[in-house]
């Protein structure tokens, strides 16, 4: 068992940590982390690489969590280690996925903001819940053009969702919502200073021509 953990779990933490955003970036002649909130994620790199790119790096981090979740504990398994308690191995290999995004070991720790690679783990793990956040994320992203409040409330609308629809959130789907509400802890830490811009009306809002200025430059 201790075997098993072990293994998934560090394999999960370092396809997390693989770092997209700044692996294109540094392709396109620059480096991320030098530019705009100096964040390597999916919303700084569409800020400032382009719309097509920041689609792009959303994708490749939503799969790192994805594949952590779907194939990591059933390859674990084929090497014949011993496993119990699936579900938590499950659950646990999506968090190491998540925490390697944010702490990447290849960047010095120094990562992304948790939000597409999180999404990646709840298609598989909560495909309805995570379906309605993604609507009210999108729909908060658009009324209000801040993608990191959309962010946010799709994280906690994650963990209302899971809540409300799974038959027993509580009981055998405790795990699945501890994870929520751990992963929209992070997401909210990782964006304390979003909050603080949105507060103050410094934030820069999604096609507005502060964003325009900043790809123009590069």
């Amino acid at each position: 068992m201790i075997q098993s953990y072990f293994f998934g779990l560090t394999i999960s933490y370092l396809i997390g940590g693989i770092p997209f955003g700044y692996i294109i970036a540094i392709a396109k002649g620059i480096d991320i982390r030098k530019h705009g909130s100096g964040n390597i994620g999916a919303s700084n790199v569409g800020r400032i690489l382009g719309r097509k790119y920041g689609i792009i790096i959303f994708v490749l981090d939503l799969l790192k969590g994805f594949v952590s979740v779907l194939f990591i504990p059933v390859f674990v398994s084929t090497l014949h280690f011993p496993t119990t308690s699936g579900d938590l191995l499950v659950i646990l290999c999506g968090l190491c996925a998540i925490f390697g995004h944010v702490f990447p070991v290849y960047l010095g720790f120094k990562g992304g903001k948790a939000v597409a690679t999180s999404f990646g783990v709840f298609i598989w793990l909560a495909p309805l819940s995570l379906a309605i956040a993604m609507v009210i994320w999108i729909v908060t992203v658009i009324v209000f053009r801040y993608v990191s409040l959309g962010s946010i409330i799709g994280s906690l609308s994650i963990f209302g969702c899971i809540i409300v629809l799974e038959s027993d959130p509580f009981g055998s789907g405790l795990y699945l919502t501890c994870l929520s509400v751990v992963v929209a802890t992070l997401i909210i830490v990782r964006h304390r200073t979003n909050i603080q811009r949105i507060v103050s009306g410094t934030e820069t809002k999604i096609f507005s021509k502060k964003q325009q200025k900043q790809q123009a430059v590069l």
